[in-house]
Order: structure tokens, then sequence, then C-alpha cells
């Protein structure tokens, strides 16, 4: 490092405009050398930017045309300009696009070799590269993400990408519109990807892109799963071009390492890209004066002591139409403390007008069933927030919503938004400012990915930062997880003997070891073995009676409380114990649930269903009704179990409101938010495989229709074959509903319309639009 700033207080010698040439040739030489792979440099760039801004204008475009930057397209204003200008249109006449070096050099690996493991900040535009990677393969491409929120990111921008006519994109493996389409590209979780091994023998598999690939190292059956999935992968598809991508990883090589890929070997690679595409500078807060203090990531340089800042940051990035987002705790979104706490901010944000935020807003509306007109009633505080630009963002938010929050954000309605840890994983969804208002040392990917938020890499040719703010508590702790690095392991929790977690965790591990693992039902032998149990069978029979009358399969309402006994019996023998009292409550609750999605009852109507319950919503109307509204206003909650995961032996019996909560006030985000974690977290991700299995196996095994009818309304919620179909074809229920009548035709080779199709509207026209032809 240069000996000007070795002298220390740069962050004090630039505001107050000394040795500003010393500090900015310093700089340049740093970025030609080295490229922009030091956050420090670049950190002090921004500081040139926020202070000297006259100054730096006659710097900009060099620096911009240095750090590889040639989307911005910069002005060539002196030699080094024309230097990189020459460089810039080598890569572009190579590759086609102006891309920067980095991302020109992962092209070229992905290229030429078959297997590459890399690591890159975000906001660096890897996804970019992966999108045009994608877009030229000949074949299949399949892409394994951790969240089925990020599989939402892929699908949206690949359809907007490629000529959907003739490729299938799709979020789960299938064989559909074969007459007019002959390759797929596939975006799977780890758990959908296991569908790539049954239909091995017709798939043609170019390229298999693991994107977020550090999930490998959680320790979890997640974890233990995507490990599996990459070595039967490599198993099964030995041609295929295997990538790993992850964000701020030391030693991208364990990927290979821990899956036995030979890294002497000339087709495999691996590297760690430091490169950035935007700069950042740092506050502390001290929330008991209400002020706010600059200070370095690196004290011997940038200066020991914080100093004062004389702007807020908050107020003004958002006065200049910018974005904050506020990193928080769940239990803070749930109480509202945060609108207390940063009432300051959130009384800046002004309703918004655009139609198109106002049609997002109205879809959010309808997905949900809620309420704004009527404040007693169904209504979403979430919605009215959203209004003036404010955004809830967590891990119990139903996807669809996510999905229109994201549209909403990146569309650029977002002024501030409050979200917890789940918007850390790769959502492209950047800031201008990141509040840390919890700071959680031992997650320092999570933090990392947080702080990679700030700051939007835009195509304008000037450079870009973003501010990261934290309380004046935690500065230390963060200089310390900021110089951390951040490393996998080489070794794969499938080979690490000794690291029990709980029993379906050994038990899990062994299956996939020992091929002991059943794809068709996603479940362990074991667990088939106990399902096919006599203890098991002589209760199917009895429950298929109470749901179905005859033919006609039935809403069990008279017999409700012994179906409810009979599913729980059918989950107690296969845990091969009792449930406790507290996972019975849990267990009721999801099994309410699952019956009322079987019987093809909507999100909506499921979550205003159990608010009226929970808030005796009819009382109170009909009170009301009677003129005793003080009566109707103090009638006070009925009990509900809320979402927790079970199996859990040391689980609490909790509900879901406090037994005093007055109907009136039941927070009917609230209830949305707990009906998409039983639906999301219990009933699909472990107890409709079960009910599934149980099922079918029976079927298989006595022959009984009725078992067959069951198992398919559990796996897809309706038994129509046309319906499955257009499910499987990638329609929703809520768009089968309008679409259904005008299909003529639909099996594995198209899907022909009749000719009601006129009738549609626009968007929904726009919807099939890849289906005709």
């Amino acid at each position: 490092m240069n000996t000007v700033l070795e002298k220390g207080n740069i962050i004090a010698k630039i505001l107050k405009g000394e040795d500003l040439e010393q500090i900015i040739d310093c700089v340049k030489s740093e970025i030609y050398q080295n490229g922009p792979n030091s956050s420090l440099i670049l950190e002090i760039v921004s500081y040139f930017k926020l202070f000297q801004s006259k100054f730096f204008e006659k710097e900009e475009q060099e620096i911009i045309a240095t750090m590889g930057l040639f989307f911005k397209q910069p002005k060539v204003e002196n030699l080094t300009g024309l230097v990189f200008d020459m460089y810039h249109q080598q890569l572009k006449d190579e590759f086609g696009d102006d891309y920067t070096p980095m991302q020109a050099d992962i092209l070229k690996k992905v290229r030429d070799l078959q297997y590459f493991s890399f690591s890159a900040p975000t906001s660096t535009g890897k996804s970019f590269v992966f999108r045009h990677l994608i877009s030229e393969c000949f074949n299949d491409v399949v892409v394994i993400v951790p969240s089925r929120a990020l599989i939402n990111e892929y699908y949206d921008r690949l359809n907007s990408l490629i000529d959907i006519k003739t490729v299938n994109i799709l979020t789960f493996v299938d064989r559909i519109n074969t007459k007019h389409i002959h390759r797929n590209i596939f975006i799977l979780t780890p758990e959908r990807a296991k569908e790539l091994f049954k239909n091995k023998d017709w798939l043609k598999i170019n390229l298999i892109l693991f994107d977020e690939a550090q999930l490998s190292d959680e320790q979890s059956v997640r974890g233990l799963y995507f490990d599996s999935i990459v070595r039967r992968a490599l198993k099964y598809f030995p041609d295929a071009k295997f990538v790993f991508a992850h964000p701020f990883v030391e030693n991208p090589e364990a990927q290979l390492q821990k899956n036995g890929i030979e890294i002497i070997d000339t087709t495999v690679a691996y590297n760690n890209y430091e490169l950035k595409n935007v700069g950042q500078i740092f506050y502390a807060h001290d929330t008991a004066n209400k002020k706010f203090y600059h200070f370095g990531s690196n004290p011997k340089i940038l200066g020991k002591q914080k100093m004062e800042a004389h702007i807020d940051p908050i107020e003004s990035a958002l006065l200049k139409g910018g974005s904050v987002l506020i990193y928080v705790p769940k239990s803070h979104i749930y109480s509202k403390q945060i609108y207390s706490q940063f009432q300051k901010y959130i009384s800046m944000c002004q309703p918004i007008n655009d139609p198109i935020a106002i049609k997002m807003i109205d879809e959010l509306k309808e997905y949900i069933g809620a309420s704004t007109t009527d404040k007693l009633f169904y209504n979403s505080d979430m919605l009215e927030k959203l209004r003036y630009g404010i955004v809830v963002h967590h891990g119990s938010m139903p996807l669809t919503a996510r999905l229109i929050l994201e549209h909403f954000t990146q569309q650029g309605f977002c002024k501030i938004c409050f979200a917890t840890s789940t918007l850390e994983q790769g959502i492209n969804m950047p800031f201008d400012v990141v509040y840390l208002d919890r700071f959680e040392e031992s997650k320092i990917l999570s933090i990392k990915n947080l702080i990679g938020r700030a700051g939007r890499s835009t195509n304008k040719p000037v450079f870009d930062f973003g501010s990261v703010i934290l309380r004046s508590n935690a500065m230390s702790r963060f200089r310390k997880v900021y110089r951390k690095k951040s490393t996998l392991t080489t070794k794969s929790r499938l080979d690490i003997a000794d690291d029990k977690i709980d029993e379906k965790y050994e038990e899990y591990k062994d299956a996939i070891n020992n091929g002991e693992f059943s794809d068709e039902y996603n479940l362990t032998n074991k667990d088939l073995e106990k399902l096919k149990s006599d203890s098991i069978t002589t209760l199917v029979p009895t429950l298929l009676d109470m749901m179905f009358n005859g033919a006609d399969f039935v809403l069990p309402n008279a017999v409700a409380k012994e179906v409810y006994q009979d599913f729980q019996c059918l989950y107690r023998h296969y845990l091969g114990r009792d449930l406790t009292s507290a996972e019975k409550y849990v267990f009721d609750s999801a099994i309410k649930i699952m019956i009322w999605k079987v019987h093809g009852k909507t999100f909506s109507k499921i979550c205003q269903e159990r608010y009226a319950y929970v808030s005796k919503a009819a009382e109170r109307r009909s009170l009301s009704k009677k003129g005793h509204q003080e009566d109707a206003d103090n009638l006070t909650v009925s009990y509900i179990a809320g979402y927790n995961d079970i199996p859990n032996k040391e689980l609490r019996a909790y509900p879901l409101l406090s037994a005093n909560t007055k109907g009136k006030d039941v927070d009917y985000d609230r209830i949305v938010y707990d009906t998409y974690d039983f639906l999301d977290k219990l009933i699909g991700f472990k107890l409709s495989d079960l009910f599934y299995a149980t099922f079918h196996q029976y079927y298989l095994a006595y022959h009984d229709d009725r078992a067959e009818r069951l198992a398919k309304y559990i796996k897809y919620g309706t038994e129509d074959l046309t319906e499955i179909w257009m499910l499987r074809y990638g329609f929703s229920f809520e768009e089968i509903e309008w679409l259904k009548p005008c299909v003529e035709k639909i099996d594995q080779t198209e899907i022909k319309f009749n000719e009601k199709v006129e009738v549609l509207s626009d968007a929904q026209k726009s919807s099939i639009s890849k289906y005709i032809f």
C-alpha cells in the first residue's frame, strides 16, 4: 500500500481538501495495477465523490474505464482511457457484449472447461453472464438455486431474454409441449432437482449451474440434499458442464474437493474474483443523540476517530428519490415496532399514484384476500404501507406476494424496505442505503451479502456508491466481520461420520449414502416400509369412507373431528411415538388447511376462513347489526395454534394470538403469513409427501380407486386430468379458473385452445401467447 495512504486519516484529509492529488494518483495506480478488487480503495473513491465532487469529476471517466466497467461507456479522455477502450473493443469482438473483464473471464472459463467453481461479490453482474450462457446452449440446461424466490427471479429474466416459443422454461422437471419445443431450461430447488434422475433417459443436458452453492455448507437436511444432487448429477450426466457460483467465498475449490472432482485435470478450474462495481461508505448511528458519524472500515488508513456527518444519510437518500433497506428481526415486523422506531422516515413517504404500482398493489390485495376499506375486517396493514412505497419482506411472506413486491422494488416504487435475512439470498434488489438494525456477527456471509445490496450498479457513465449504516456499538464488531474471510468446508456432510443433528437427519444421510432413498415419493425406503405397516393400512379405508360419499369427494364437515384424529393416528404410527399436546395443536391446524387446499380453496379463501374464525367476524357483525357495537368491539379471539416446525418433542403450546387480543384488532397480515408457513414449510415440505405416499401405496396394494384419487388431490389439489395437465404446463389454480373453458385439448404434445380465447383480456392473452402457434 502506498506511503501516502499509510500516513492515515484519509477521510479527514479528503473532507478538508488536503493532499487530494497524491491520494487520487495513488488510488488510480492501485486500480490500474490490480483492478477494482480492494474495497478499501473503492471506499476512498466514494469519499472523493461525496466530499470533493468537483475535483473528482475530472478523474471519474478514467476511474470507471480502469475498473473495466465498459457497460457504462466511459468517455476516452487520456492515454489510460484509450488503452482500456482498446481492451473493451477486444472483449466486445470476442464475446459480443459490453462485458467487464471479470464477466468475460467467467464466460471464457465456462466455454472452455467442463467444471468451474468461482466466487464473486454481489452486484458484479454474474447473473447477466449466466443468462447469456444459458441462452447459447443447444440442449437442456439446469439451474439449481436454494430458494423458490430465486426461481422466480431467474424465470422472469429468462422469459424476457429467450424465445419462449422454441424453449420450455420450467420450474419443475416435466416433458411437455413436445410437438413445438426441443429444448428445456429447468430452474429448480434441490428438492425439485431429484426429478432429473427419473427422467434421465430423454434429457440431453449441456449445462448444470449451481447458483448460491454455499447451501452445501448448511447444517441441515437441505445441505445434505444439495450435495447428494451434485453427486448424482456427476454420475448420471457425465458429459454436462458443471458450474458452481458463490458470493464472497475464499475457497471456491472446496466445492470440487468435496465432490471428488480432480483439480489437477485440465478440464477443471476455480477462481475467487474480488472485483467490485460499486464503492461503499460507512456510518455509525448514535440513536441516543440522533447523530450519524463517518467511520472507515480500516481505521489505520482511513482514520481512528469517527467523524460527525452533518447529514442524515437516510433522509438525504429519500429526498433524492432513492431507496433504503432496513435489516430488522422478524419479531419487530410482527410487533410493528419498526413503524414507531422509524416513524421519522416513514412520514417522509408520500402516497404513490402511478397506475402500474396501483395495479401491483391491487393484484396483491386480490391474492391475499384482504380489504383496505374496512378497518375492522380483513384489514391489511402491509397493503396500506405499500401505497406509500413501504415494503415488508421476510420468509413467511407468500411467494406470489414476494414476487409482486420484488417487481414493485425493481421498478423503483419502493422507498423503504424492512427485511429479514431472506433478502440476502441473492435476490436482485439493490438499495442506495442499507441500515443494519440488527448485527449478527456469526453470520459472516449473510452480513456481506446484505452489505452488498448497498449501492446500485447503474448503466450511467458515473462511479456508483452506496451507504451502510449501523449502530455505534456495532462498529468494532463490524470491522472484524468485514475483514474476515468466509470459507467452505472441504468435506461434504455426507462423508462426516459424527455430525449428529437428530435421528431423522442421520436416517436421511444413511439413506442417501446407501441408495435407500425413493425419488418417486421423496422419502427414505425405511419410511415407506412404515407407511405399509398394518397399523396404517387398517386406518386408510376408514379415512376414505369419511372423505368420499360414494363416488363424490366431500368436505368432511360433519365428521371433521374424526378425520383429524385419523390423520393424527397415521402420523403417530409414522413417527413411532405419541404426539405431545403442542404438536397435536399444530398438526390439527395443518390438516384443516390441507383439507381446504385439496378441496380447491384458493390461498385467499383459506386465509379468510382462518381470519373469520379467530377474529369471530360473524359474531362481531351480528352484534354490530343489532346496535351492540361496544360488545362487538370487546369480543376476544378464538384459540388458534400458530405454525411451528414438527416433529419437535420440545415444542411448547402457544396460541398465534394472545387470549386477550380483541377480535377487531386481529392483524390480517399475521394470518396470511402463518397460513403460508403452514402451506409451504409443513404441508408442502413434509406432510404432502407423507400422505401422498400413504394413499398411493395403498392404491397399488389394494386397488381402491378412492386412494388414488385422494393421492392426486394431495399432490395436485385436483383429480381432473385437464387441470393436472394445466398445472404441469405451469398454470396456477387462479389462472385455471378462467383458462380451462378455453382449452380444447391438452396432453404431453401440446395445448390447443378453442374460440373462447378471443374474449380473454389482453393480459390473459399475453400469459398464454407462448402456447399459441
